[in-house]
């Protein structure tokens, strides 16, 4: 009986080509996007349970500090007996390597560790041993491969420049790459007392300003991750308040307000927001994993009205059959099971071209959003059930509602075309066109928006010109000393403006503190910059009051503030604040990405023999014989370092690097909304024109020209897509408003952004369903008034 069922509805879908083709190609879309998302949510929600044991397993916290002092967890190890092994780990953001074919690379996973991480994070070794002493190092797998090819790398040496030399450092061992779901993802781990070395170089960069002797392995720096793990039933609360204790070794003045903490490995990927430390950390967001739950709730629902939609136009097509089966005795089970088999059906079939969507998403996520999906998650029992659920879901309960409609109606009924209450039908049909194009304007309005507010992040910056700014990090000592010889040489070059240094240039990521003492010892903190004579006039920085920076000089340091500290602080040029003599006043300006408003700030002048970058400014014209001078330059003074420049345009792109990638998904979403939408509006066209074929045959017999029947059938579309507009507005409206809300500064939203996604909403209806009604029009009319 299955198999007779089956032959019936293979032959039906052949003898339906373009309805069966365009629900499979429709589904298939749809189901891809649904397994993606899901394979996303799942691998979200998987960070750090690959841990073996990882219940019991704990990061520290204090206040919203992500790290902690180094004694810490040992000291822990050693007085509470809950504690059974701990871990510290430190992650250089950017390290030099050089490889055996003596080529100097950038390496932004190089880390440093206790040799318990092993053990406790459940990471084996295919050959060799953890590195436990300064002159080790253990590299990944993948790292191996990269450096050494297919040689067995252990008991090799591979040069790592710490300071202003490489160390040789002896390959102890390689270690299994870290899962993709894992939070921590070091190609290379020394030895944790070997980080010793990282300390000095963020103090090199602030020049006068960072000459404090601070020893990185006491209480005073707070620069490591820190796990412990626990025994069995040890409550992670108790032993947090007995960690109290410890905030008496602290050198933090509110530290009597903040309090330890024991965070769960497993909370540690979506729920870091606003701890520090996250740049050590692979790190996602709870709000945006919402957002892809509900995206893909609605995929599915639209998916799933769609292929209703498109399986009824297709049924609609041979209601005959069904009548005459229904007239020879076929029952109304039997007319459900024909339907809901032949539904099932090609919801397989269409998980054929699912399979290209899914292998598209992955990359499509991965590279947009920077997530580490891969086809492993497909191997999690939980997204395994899922998908076969949504599979089942989507065949039957599309098949069951068709089925149970057309089972309803007599024999004589289908035979002559009559299938029902075709007005409450229509309803439910045009319910869902509405459905499909609000989303697909939201998503349309959200691209536009998202774009522009991108666009006037980079170019709506204030009281600071970034145009043709050529910056370079000067990252050894000899360079950093040589600084005033290299502007001296670059100002030669033509094309060259000017040529400025400094520890740091606007716009910058990092919210450097700059603390000014009262003559009391009470500390003021501003937001900082530390650059050289010229830099302000190099950028645009318009002074209001005083003089910028000059010559550089010995003695107390005279500071440049902008208007914000100015008035907050009463003073001008001339004056003191607190302790310091104001240089000059000049006009705020943006230091920071568009996302946070400007602050009071205090710009300090930096000793030119230990400047952190050099900038030129040009006039656009010359940059690559600019760059190339500049390059030569540094091959003289340090032909082992690395050379690096690039525009502060770019540098400002950089800022808006999640944005971007979420315009782009954006975008993806609108495309397969405009898609869903089309076949939508095919499959509702299809029964729609079914319905009126009678009425168009009546009006062509008296009369009617083409065009006529072409105006009527789309204007009763249109009008439905217009309902979808007004419905569109405010939710679109509110959704870019919420959206906006991360920025402090933010462009308009146009009455013409949501202008141009209702155009397009209504110039894909309008050729859709030109199609549909133009073949209704051209027809015979004899042929829907045959039975007449």
């Amino acid at each position: 009986m299955i198999f007779c069922d089956l032959k019936s509805a293979i032959r039906s879908i052949l003898r339906n080509k373009i309805p069966s083709l365009i629900s499979i190609l429709g589904l298939g879309i749809g189901l891809g996007c649904i397994i993606i998302l899901l394979a996303l949510i799942i691998h979200e929600k998987s960070f750090n349970k690959f841990i073996p044991d990882y219940k019991n397993v704990y990061r520290i916290t204090l206040g919203d500090m992500g790290l902690t002092q180094y004694p810490l967890p040992e000291v822990m190890s050693g007085e509470l007996p809950e504690v059974k092994g701990y871990f510290r780990y430190y992650r250089a953001m950017s390290i030099q390597v050089k490889t055996k074919q003596n080529e100097i690379v950038r390496e932004s996973d190089f880390c440093f560790s206790d040799s318990s991480v092993y053990r406790i994070l459940g990471i084996k070794f295919l050959s060799g041993n953890p590195a436990v002493t300064p002159g080790e190092v253990a590299i990944a797998e993948d790292a191996a491969l990269k450096y050494f090819g297919d040689l067995s790398p252990v008991g090799k040496v591979i040069p790592v420049k710490f300071g202003d030399g490489f160390t040789p450092l002896t390959i102890s061992g390689i270690f299994e790459n870290f899962p993709s779901n894992s939070t921590l993802f070091p190609s290379f781990i020394a030895d944790i007392k070997l980080s010793e070395k990282m300390f000095s170089q963020f103090q090199r960069s602030l020049g006068d300003f960072g000459r404090e002797n601070r020893t990185p392995f006491d209480w005073t720096n707070t620069a490591f991750l820190s796990y412990v793990k626990l025994g069995q039933n040890s409550d992670p609360l108790e032993v947090a308040a007995r960690m109290e204790k410890y905030k008496e070794f602290l050198v933090i003045e509110n530290k009597n307000e903040l309090h330890y903490r024991l965070q769960p490995v497993s909370e540690i990927y979506l729920g870091s927001e606003g701890f520090s430390g996250n740049n050590f950390l692979r790190l996602g967001n709870p709000g945006e994993l919402v957002y892809y739950e509900v995206i893909s709730l609605m995929i599915l629902i639209i998916s799933l009205a769609n292929y209703i939609l498109l399986t009824r136009a297709g049924v609609a097509e041979r209601i005959f059959s069904l009548g005459t089966r229904k007239a020879f005795g076929a029952s109304h089970g039997k007319i459900r099971r024909l339907i809901i088999l032949e539904s099932n059906f090609i919801v397989l079939i269409s998980l054929i071209p699912a399979v290209f969507i899914i292998d598209f998403g992955i990359d499509l996520i991965n590279t947009t959003l920077n997530k580490t999906l891969s086809a492993d998650v497909f191997l999690n029992p939980r997204l395994c059930l899922l998908i076969v659920a949504v599979v089942i879901l989507t065949g039957t309960l599309a098949g069951w509602l068709n089925g149970l409609h057309y089972s309803r109606i007599p024999a004589l009924d289908l035979i002559s075309g009559r299938t029902g209450n075709s007005r409450r039908t229509g309803r439910w049909d045009y319910s869902v066109l509405v459905l499909h194009f609000t989303i697909y304007m939201v998503f349309a309005s959200g691209i536009i928006a998202v774009s522009r507010q991108i666009e006037y992040s980079k170019s709506g910056y204030k009281g600071i010109d970034p145009k043709n700014i050529l910056v370079s990090e000067l990252t050894s000592a000899d360079l950093m000393n040589s600084f005033n010889m290299i502007k001296n040489e670059m100002l030669r070059v033509p094309g060259v403006i000017s040529v400025a240094g400094g520890s740091f240039i606007p716009p910058f990521g990092a919210y450097l503190p700059v603390n000014l003492a009262t003559v009391e010892g009470e500390r003021i903190s501003f937001d900082g910059l530390i650059m050289g004579e010229g830099m302000t006039e190099l950028l645009g920085i318009k002074v209001i009051d005083g003089t910028s920076f000059g010559p550089y000089k010995e003695g107390p340091p005279e500071v440049i503030i902008n208007e914000s500290a100015a008035k907050e602080h009463k003073v001008r040029a001339g004056e003191k604040l607190l302790v310091f003599m104001v240089k000059g006043v000049v006009k705020d300006f943006n230091a920071h990405s568009l996302h946070t408003a400007i602050q009071p700030m205090v710009i300090l002048q930096q000793n030119p023999e230990m400047m952190r970058l050099i900038a030129i400014k040009t006039d656009g014209k010359n940059d690559k014989a600019v760059e190339e001078r500049l390059r030569n330059l540094f091959r003289q003074i340090s032909p082992d370092e690395i050379f690096e420049a690039n525009h502060l345009t770019d540098r400002i792109e950089n800022f808006y690097e999640r944005e971007r990638n979420q315009a782009k998904i954006i975008g993806a979403f609108a495309i397969l909304a405009a898609i869903l939408s089309i076949m939508g509006l095919f499959g509702i066209s299809l029964i729609s024109i079914a319905r009126r074929r009678k009425e168009i045959g009546l009006r062509k017999v008296n009369g009617a020209a083409t065009r006529e029947v072409l105006l009527m059938v789309n204007i009763d579309f249109l009008k439905w897509v217009l309902v979808a507009f007004l419905i569109s507005i405010p939710v679109s409206v509110w959704l870019l408003n919420k959206w906006l809300e991360r920025f402090a500064y933010k462009a308009e939203l146009s009455w013409w952004i949501f202008a141009a996604s209702g155009f397009s909403a209504v110039l894909i209806a309008i050729l859709t369903v030109s199609w549909q009604s133009w073949r209704a029009a051209t027809r015979n009319p004899v042929e829907a008034l045959r039975y007449e």
